[in-house]
Parts: structure tokens; C-alpha cells; sequence
């Protein structure tokens, strides 16, 4: 039974209650918090920042990455490459696997220079042809002669296009159509016996020449350019270098 702390008065039936209430909180305590947020109209704006332009440096180091990633792919689809070769191949000497690798690493090896050597031709638009070019032959003079056209260089013979013709039965495109050229001596020969003419000859000859074809007339080369039946005509171009001409003659004219 508790005790009521003065005795001379009376016992009330919630003391009971008072006695093991506990003490009140003060309100302020309680109170929640309160938090002021910052408004968004507060808050600076964010300022919009355009993206940097890309110098050659920039640039220059893409290239480069894109040109080690390009290197590393290479390298391993050669060696995939030489893998599925020797898988394939089945069991063979050590020297055939040992050629088979060292084939992959010099493809590797090749495409890793091209790789380089395009990177460099982007830098250096003036760069020569990197593939290999067929070449004409260089040309010192163009002869364009119609029918009936002399021919000058040689000192013995007169030499003149005397018409140009088409095959029945041409080999090609090249082969179809032929100049003839018909040449005699400036200076007729004479066969004399005591005194007396007996034989007076030009000594006649006609060079059938077709396209692609070498003759010499004089010291100089010429080549057949073309031959033209609807133009009635033939050219012929000399080389510019004589020396290194290579071609088989069809006719030494002196």
C-alpha cells in the first residue's frame, strides 16, 4: 500500500495514479522541427556550357587510338586466323606450324604498316601514290599521218602511209586494222655493165604495222599509238628515251 506523504489528509483514489505518473514534457520540447527549404526560385540557375571545339591534337589522338584498336583487332583475327588454319590442317611437322606463325606475324606485321602509313598520308595530303601505277610509255613526239603522209628520218628511203586496212579475220581489237607503209629508195640502184645500164630498181617494200607495234626509221623509235580506218589515219609516237626501249623491232628502216 503506498503512503500518502501527509497524513493528516485524507487518501484520494488517484493518488495512486499521481504518484507513478510521470513528469509532463514540456511543448517545446516536443515540437518538431521545422525546416525551411530553399525555394527553387532561390537557387542560382545553372549556367549552359557549350562543348569545347576539337583541335588537330584532338584529333591526332583519336586517330592514334582508333589506330591501336584497329592494330590489336588485326593481330588477333591473324592469330585466329593461324589457329583455325593448323586445326584444320591437322597434325603436321614443327617446321610447317613454325612457317604458319611466322606467315601470321608477318601479315600482322604488314597490316600494321599500312595502318601507319594511311595515318600518315592524312596528315600529308601532297603524299605520292601509295598503289602501284600503270605506267604509259613516255612520249618525245607525236606523229599523227594520213593516208598519203611522208614519214621523214630515214636517209636511204622515202616512207609514206599508204592506206590503212581491216583484217577479214582479226585476231582482236588490236589486230584488226594495219597501216602500210611503203617505202622506196631515194636513190635508184643501178646494176651497170661496161658502161651499160642493165637493171634500174627503187627496190619496193611495204611494213605492215599494227597497234602496240616498235619500228625504227632512222636512229629514232616509234611506236603505232593507235590506227584509225574511219579517220584514215595512223600515229606514231616516239620514245622519249631511246635507250631503255626493250620492245622487239618490227622493221629497222635505215
Amino acid at each position: 500500500m503506498t503512503v500518502h506523504p501527509n497524513p493528516r489528509l485524507p487518501a484520494r483514489a488517484d493518488d495512486d495514479l499521481l504518484v507513478d505518473r510521470p513528469a509532463r514534457q514540456d511543448w517545446r520540447e516536443t515540437r518538431p522541427e521545422v525546416r525551411y527549404e530553399e525555394r527553387a526560385l532561390d537557387r542560382p540557375l545553372p549556367v549552359a556550357t557549350l562543348p569545347r571545339p576539337l583541335s588537330p591534337v584532338d584529333h591526332f589522338s583519336r586517330g592514334i587510338g582508333a589506330l591501336i584498336k584497329l592494330t590489336v583487332l588485326l593481330i588477333l583475327l591473324a592469330v585466329l586466323w593461324g589457329l583455325m588454319t593448323m586445326v584444320n590442317a591437322g597434325v603436321r611437322a614443327p617446321g610447317a606450324i613454325s612457317e604458319q606463325i611466322g606467315s601470321a606475324v608477318e601479315r600482322s606485321a604488314n597490316a600494321i604498316g599500312a595502318a601507319g602509313q594511311r595515318v600518315a598520308d592524312a596528315f600529308d595530303p601532297a603524299h605520292p601514290p601509295r598503289q602501284a601505277l600503270a605506267q604509259d610509255v613516255e612520249i618525245d613526239e607525236l606523229l599523227r599521218l594520213n593516208v598519203g603522209g611522208e614519214v621523214a628520218g630515214s636517209n636511204t628511203r622515202t616512207l609514206t602511209v599508204a592506206s590503212i586496212q581491216r583484217r577479214a579475220d582479226p585476231s582482236g581489237p588490236d589486230g584488226a586494222v594495219y597501216a602500210v607503209l611503203h617505202g622506196e629508195l631515194r636513190e635508184p640502184q643501178e646494176t651497170k655493165v661496161l658502161g651499160v645500164t642493165l637493171r634500174s630498181t627503187r627496190d619496193p617494200q611495204d611494213y605492215y604495222l599494227y597497234k602496240g607495234e616498235t619500228i625504227r626509221i632512222g636512229r629514232t623509235l616509234y611506236k603505232v599509238n593507235w590506227v584509225s580506218i574511219e579517220r584514215q589515219q595512223v600515229a606514231l609516237i616516239a620514245y622519249r628515251e631511246q635507250d631503255r626501249v626493250t620492245a622487239p623491232l618490227k622493221a629497222e628502216i635505215d
